[in-house]
């Protein structure tokens, strides 16, 4: 592999979403943020779900072929939006990546209930889940086709099963699959029917490198090889043996940030203007948070204290402001529209208890 080596990007998010009104959107999330920078210094293709009904549109117009973009924020992308069917999607996204694998990866279970998989779910994943990546998967065969030697890089949680896809149809392509979120130890998969799970983890293990945030999470990836699937595991190495004789390195490297981008943005005027109007509002002492309102944020227990702070030290009250700016997520998902009602309550209570005429603890 060399730093020239032509590369493919995939994800289900891409860098930007089409607008009904014809504007153009950067995408939402933080793996949208970690790829920018590679996305725009490289010649990459990004291939990514179309997430609007304009995305379709766009990639109709396009025959489904890659094309130019320019992002709102900046920086120019080569996108080829894959369009799916949109019941598959649905399930792909609402029922198994979330709630179903992202509970799994934050021990969000409470496993005396849930999850209750029955037909309804196995369904999702054979129709949903699985047909998704085979869509993106199929996208990302057309774009490597004839190239010498190129590197497909494959990203987070969606995607768990394009991987083997790849292998499949390409044996000698060379994949690497960063996770954006942690692994859970052994015991939190075995929620998962024994067929489900080993398709996961082959799907994985078809790469040549896995990569996660920390080490803590690589070893939980590395001893789920060795527990679940009963595979020859170096966890000195952090490497993995397929009964095939395939070798899947397992790496922690955190992703960066891009500072040069960051720090454009922070010079903007409206970033300037903005600053200020929190600098306005600010008393001695300011506590600001921007989060998506996800159940794995602990966005509650985070206010919850706020609240036991102020109860037991009255002297700050009107000296110390939280802001926080909480981005509504996935509430096609239940769960997630009663989190974001429980957060909304318990902001109301914590204002009403320590609230004065001339100032509100949290906004």
């Amino acid at each position: 592999m060399t730093d020239r080596a032509p590369l493919v990007l995939v994800s289900n998010r891409g860098p930007v979403t089409y607008q009904e009104d014809g504007s153009i959107k950067r995408g939402s999330g933080g793996l949208v943020t970690a790829l920018t920078g590679l996305a725009s210094h490289r010649d990459a293709v990004w291939i990514a779900s179309a997430m609007t009904a304009r995305d379709v549109e766009v990639t109709r117009e396009h025959g489904g072929h890659p094309f130019e973009i320019e992002a709102p924020e900046g920086g120019t992308f080569r996108v080829r939006f894959v369009e799916s069917e949109d019941e598959a999607y649905d399930r792909f996204y609402n029922i198994i990546a979330n709630p179903m694998l992202w509970f799994i990866q934050h021990y969000l279970w409470d496993q005396s209930n849930a999850p209750d998989i029955r037909r309804n779910e196995v369904e999702a994943f054979e129709h949903g889940y699985k047909a998704v990546n085979d869509d993106l998967a199929r996208a990302v065969l057309e774009e490597i086709e004839g190239l010498d030697a190129p590197v497909v890089m494959v990203h987070d949680y969606h995607l768990y099963t394009l991987p083997a896809i790849i292998r499949r149809e390409k044996p000698d392509v060379f994949l690497h699959h960063f996770i954006h979120i942690p692994w859970t130890q052994s015991d939190a998969w075995k929620v998962l029917p024994a067929q489900m799970r080993d398709e996961i983890f082959h799907g994985l293990l078809a790469n040549d490198i896995v990569g996660f945030h920390t080490r803590s999470y690589r070893r939980n990836f590395l001893q789920c090889c060795r527990d679940l699937l009963e595979l020859d595991v170096d966890m000195d190495a952090g490497v993995v043996r397929s009964g095939d004789g395939h070798e899947t390195w397992i790496r922690a490297y955190p992703l960066p940030i891009d500072y040069e981008a960051t720090r454009a943005i922070a010079n903007r005027p409206r970033v300037k203007e903005l600053e200020g109007a929190v600098l306005r509002r600010q008393r001695e002492h300011s506590i600001l948070r921007v989060d998506r309102a996800d159940l794995s944020k602990n966005v509650l227990r985070g206010f919850t204290g706020f609240d036991i702070f102020l109860e037991q030290h009255p002297e700050f009250i009107e000296k110390v402001t939280f802001t926080a700016q909480l981005m509504p997520s996935r509430q096609d998902v239940p769960e997630y529209a009663e989190y974001l009602e429980r957060i909304e309550a318990l902001v109301a209570v914590v204002n009403h208890r320590h609230g004065t005429p001339d100032w509100m603890p949290i906004n």
